[in-house]
């Protein structure tokens, strides 16, 4: 799982800012890989939830770490531990997504952005992301090694067998902490 996490961290560690377009179901780590983004624009019809505790594992790339930085512990704790999904107006205000759009106009929302953030001084943007970063991800390295550790126990165990088997037979899970 660390191998995992240092190959999606290239994303997050990108000296240019990475700016994410969601549209329809942003779910599991497809979620997290949003929450990699430095900026999150989602289409109004947007759907964000991370449902891996209902197939029997643990989230795996961080991305409750990340909903934990941006909205809260509590915030992360609800999503993470229900598997509830959202929608894009609760993503934006809880700071999960900067820019709610109606669907059609997602692309070009998204290319103004990125040209916006392109047409400043490269040298500054580098520098004022590498420093946000650095605040907001202080204590991210050693989190993301406890993630590890548990995905790799929650992935190899018999609740992720159910959780998984259960989804496939679309039938209630019954988990045995095993």
């Amino acid at each position: 799982m660390r191998w995992v996490h240092e190959r999606f961290s290239v994303l997050a560690r990108l000296p240019q800012p990475v700016v994410a377009a969601v549209q329809g179901y942003c779910l599991g780590f497809g979620f997290e890989l949003a929450l990699m983004a430095d900026v999150r624009i989602a289409a109004d019809d947007a759907v964000f939830a991370l449902p891996e505790a209902g197939l029997g594992v643990a989230v795996d790339a961080g991305g409750d770490l990340r909903i934990a930085r941006e909205a809260g512990a509590g915030w992360a704790k609800l999503l993470a531990l229900t598997g509830r999904r959202i929608d894009a107006a609760t993503a934006e205000r809880l700071g999960l997504v900067q820019l709610v759009v109606p669907g059609a106009g997602l692309d070009a929302e998204a290319r103004a952005l990125t040209a916006e953030m392109a047409a400043n001084a490269p040298l500054a943007v580098q520098g004022i992301k590498r420093s946000i970063d650095a605040y907001a991800d202080a204590a991210l390295p050693a989190a993301l090694d406890r993630v590890a550790m548990t995905a790799a126990l929650t992935l190899t165990s018999e609740d992720a067998a159910e959780g998984y088997g259960a989804k496939a037979a679309r039938r209630p899970p019954h988990f045995r902490g095993a």
